[in-house]
């Protein structure tokens, strides 16, 4: 078994309650890190194991900053950050709105922007490291998710600037694009064995939708501090679906 070296690691994980965010946070917590796990969920729908739960959304003024001020405080300092939260809005460009715009940027974009600006001064102090969740759509849009494949674009835009403006700090920041991952928006979308695996033969060269686990598990890698060469990439977790290189 490999150390991860994440012993005693103070790391907040945003999208706490449900999916990679859940998975990511019992992986850091089963390798002895300290967790902050933050979500809109009640206390209770956190996972076990870590250190302290806040519950906030983070599309409300203000909260980003608060999340992480929390969080520090509780946890005695901040040597990672992992953003997991974020929704795809569906729905083709005509017909997106400004309120559609409104909430699908602040909760895919702005909130993560605000989050790390205030989590910076403390991941100088180690130095730490950054994980965000994007998606495949950054790269590869598909049709009627204007509003979050702008968001996820301009989201992994953002996060490989912020890798190489920070490097001389030595925090390095990574992206994670996720593909078909079975959850609870997935689910909706996919509603059945049959729905999924028609979907998946037809586009999955795994022929399989991926568990946040197995995301997870590379989120936990690269946040970790046995992570020290890989910075300002973006690593597709999908199954062989992007077609891009």
């Amino acid at each position: 078994m490999i150390d991860l070296g994440l012993d005693g690691w103070r790391v907040l994980v945003t999208g706490a309650t449900s999916g990679i965010g859940r998975a990511v946070c019992t992986l850091l917590a089963g390798e002895g890190a300290h967790v902050a796990a933050v979500g809109r969920s009640a206390a209770g729908d956190h996972p076990s194991g870590v250190a302290c739960t806040i519950v906030r959304d983070l599309t409300d003024d203000g909260a980003p900053k608060g999340a992480v001020e929390e969080a520090v405080a509780r946890l005695g300092g901040l040597d990672a950050v992992v953003w997991a939260a974020g929704s795809a809005v569906p729905g083709p460009f005509a017909d997106a709105g400004e309120s559609a715009w409104d909430r699908g940027l602040r909760l895919n974009l702005l909130a993560v922007t605000q989050l790390l600006r205030g989590a910076l001064p403390h991941l100088r102090q180690r130095p730490g490291r950054i994980v965000v969740l994007t998606a495949l759509s950054a790269a590869e849009p598909p049709a009627s998710q204007s509003v979050s494949n702008a968001a996820k674009a301009a989201l992994a835009a953002a996060a490989k600037t912020l890798s190489r403006e920070v490097a001389a700090d030595g925090i390095l920041v990574n992206c994670i694009a996720p593909g078909r991952v079975r959850s609870r928006q997935l689910d909706t979308a996919f509603p059945s064995d049959e729905v999924r695996t028609a979907f998946s033969r037809r586009h999955i060269p795994l022929g399989r939708f991926g568990t946040p686990e197995e995301v997870a598990l590379f989120a936990v890698l690269l946040v970790s501090p046995r992570n020290t060469y890989v910075t300002g990439q973006t690593l597709a977790v999908d199954g062989g679906m992007a077609v891009s290189m």
